[in-house]
């Protein structure tokens, strides 16, 4: 056996087959990885890395990252993905530490339904030959691995398992007989009849019992069994649910949830937090909440969108032994800042670096014009215009020295009236993008401006945020550019609002109605919340891993808008410029809640730390 991976079982050919495969490809892999030293590359924490430098060395890698965010050696047999409420690292063994390292040379690490997981395991098997068996056997080693590095398991250490009645309890006795092996004190709770098991589970439940491992049956009521279990446990594998789960949790199961939470003890789930949807991230009435989880091939929508984000902990991902071409129709990726934005030319000027013009600003909304102009400028745009009521360009100009105004007339409340139409036009030449909508106000002749203007054949790209987003969905006959030239930036509620449907009907379908919204409109949307979405008219999906719960003030969506339009003005395609402008906001508010906390963060904090997300 090799690093304590001997295998004592002997109930079947197939499985001592599967055990001497992983024991051999373990040894591989750990010689390769001792050929250099390991490389870590942070794709989104709190000082994940946002250079233009298109080639990084992996030295210059290593330290960003945040308190919480757990250097570990990699799972031996296959790359490792880990994060932890504030971002993804992502573990490559056999980069040399002298080797440049790009955006572009780095896998992307994709994002998949639950559909399509499973189609890839079935895939694996149908297409590469490789046992289902010999998946869940990964699995399991992977998440054994997980155990011994995360929490400190060790010979004695009592480690008790719930596995449920499906795959996901059998990786669980896959964990089992591997901690049993490396000599743990090792339990294992049945939470369904035996006779439930099927095919690689079944065998693996057979090995587990023939090695002698106390299988404890779950009682009707087992709330007191359960509570005295968890009394003697150092650590709990939870095994009961997987991704798969489509109801409630009741029963039985509900009330084991219950009592491993009152516990509190660490907890390492597999594959996803029992309770936790797999593919909106939602709780179904009650979920496990873990220290750390490992999920399988790829992470699921479930481990990444919240409230399942935050129930994982710590997200590791173990690739299964799936090729690394396996999982390419997969169009949902963890956000990373465009290899395309180009360092900044030393020999360049103002007009150099971008140029764009807001359309924004009504009387009593002086913040968001002034912060999303501003930001423009602070994520590196070089010209910012801003086209706003004449009067209140004093107040703006008070505190925005930078940005230059055009004054605008007025409707009799103060918001830009119609009769602005041609100066903004005029303002629009050779302008690299236009934004419209921070604080706009609703007002009904400003709204007639706004349709007007988005259906002039403007050639730019065009951000529309705010009230403009308002606008938009109580048009009627609007015909969205052929081209998808526009970026959309709802809330929840704007999203809503876009679609016709409820706030209520959104929120658990973030994804499709993402998708949905992208297609009606022909646009890229970014649907604003905590692991923001960018999404394409073509179905592709960005989850942004950057930010943090200070963010929730007002005027930072106004920050966004503005570093947005810069990654526009600076070159970067529409859905390239979003998924970076998104990328660095968020980063800018890591950066921001270093300096000043999450309580108390207001969007000038947000605004100020741009240019240092942008160095980083």
């Amino acid at each position: 056996g090799h690093d304590g991976l001997l295998m004592v079982t002997r109930p079947s050919r197939q499985l001592r087959l599967t055990s001497v495969l992983f024991i051999c490809s373990t040894v591989l892999c750990t010689c390769l990885q001792d050929i250099g030293k390991e490389s870590v590359m942070g794709l989104g924490s709190s000082k994940a890395c946002f250079s233009r430098r298109v080639g990084m060395s992996s030295t210059s890698l290593g330290h960003f990252r945040d308190s919480r965010l757990g250097i570990h050696r990699p799972i031996r047999h296959a790359y490792a993905c880990c994060s932890t409420g504030k971002g993804i690292a992502t573990h490559y063994p056999d980069l040399k530490s002298s080797q440049s390292i790009s955006w572009e040379s780095l896998k992307a690490f994709k994002v998949s339904t639950v559909k399509e997981m499973q189609d890839l395991d079935y895939g694996a098997t149908k297409k590469y030959g490789v046992p289902s068996i010999l998946l869940m056997e990964s699995a399991g080693i992977a998440s054994f691995r997980v155990l011994c590095s995360h929490f400190s398991l060790e010979r004695g250490t009592k480690l008790l398992v719930f596995a449920g009645p499906g795959n996901n309890g059998g990786d669980g006795y896959v964990v089992a007989r591997h901690a049993l092996a490396a000599g743990a004190d090792v339990r294992v709770v049945v939470m369904a009849s035996p006779d439930k098991y099927k095919a690689d589970a079944k065998t693996n439940y057979d090995a587990a019992e023939q090695l002698g491992i106390q299988l404890e049956s779950l009682e009707e009521s087992p709330r007191d069994q359960v509570s005295t279990l968890l009394s003697w446990a150092d650590v709990v594998v939870d095994a009961i649910f997987g991704v798969g789960l489509a109801r409630e949790v009741s029963g039985r199961f509900l009330e084991t949830i219950q009592a491993i939470n009152e516990w509190g003890g660490p907890v390492l789930a597999l594959d996803i937090p029992s309770g936790v949807q797999g593919d909106t991230g939602e709780v179904l009435g009650e979920a496990v909440r873990a220290e750390a989880t490992i999920t399988y091939g790829v992470p699921k929508l479930g481990n990444m969108l919240y409230p399942g984000y935050q129930l994982g902990g710590k997200l590791y991902t173990t690739r299964i032994s799936f090729p690394p071409w396996h999982d390419s129709e997969v169009k949902v990726e963890i956000s990373r800042p465009s290899p395309l934005l180009q360092p900044r030319n030393p020999d360049g000027h103002k007009g150099s670096f971008g140029q764009a013009l807001f359309v924004a600003g009504a009387n009593g909304y002086y913040g968001a014009p002034r912060l999303a102009s501003l930001a423009f400028l602070k994520a590196g745009g070089g010209y910012s215009r801003l086209a706003t009521p004449e009067s209140i360009v004093p107040f703006l100009a008070a505190t925005a020295g930078s940005v230059v105004y055009i004054p605008l007339p007025e409707t009799d409340k103060g918001s830009i009236s119609p009769d602005g139409l041609e100066k903004i036009l005029s303002a629009s030449k050779k302008q690299d993008a236009m934004i419209i909508g921070p604080g706009l106000s609703i007002h009904p002749q400003t709204a007639n401006l706004v349709l007007e203007l988005i259906r002039k054949p403007l050639e730019m790209p065009i951000v529309l945020d705010g009230d403009a987003l308002t606008f938009i969905a109580n048009a009627e006959n609007l015909k969205p550019p052929l081209e998808p030239r526009w970026i959309l930036t709802p809330h929840l509620g704007e999203l809503a609002r876009l679609l016709g449907k409820s706030v209520a009907e959104v929120k658990g379908r973030l994804v499709e109605c993402g998708r949905e919204t992208a297609l009606k409109y022909n646009a890229v949307i970014v649907v604003k919340g905590a692991h923001t979405l960018i999404v394409s008219p073509m179905g592709d999906i960005r989850i942004n891993p950057t930010g943090n719960s200070g963010m929730g003030t007002a005027g930072s969506g106004d920050v966004l808008t503005g570093c947005i339009a810069a990654m526009l003005a600076m070159g970067l395609p529409v859905f390239d410029a979003a998924v970076s402008g998104v990328f660095l906001h968020g980063m800018a508010g890591d950066v921001a809640s270093e300096l000043k906390g999450e309580d108390g963060m207001i969007a000038d904090d947000i605004l100020e730390s741009v240019p240092e997300a942008m160095r980083r």
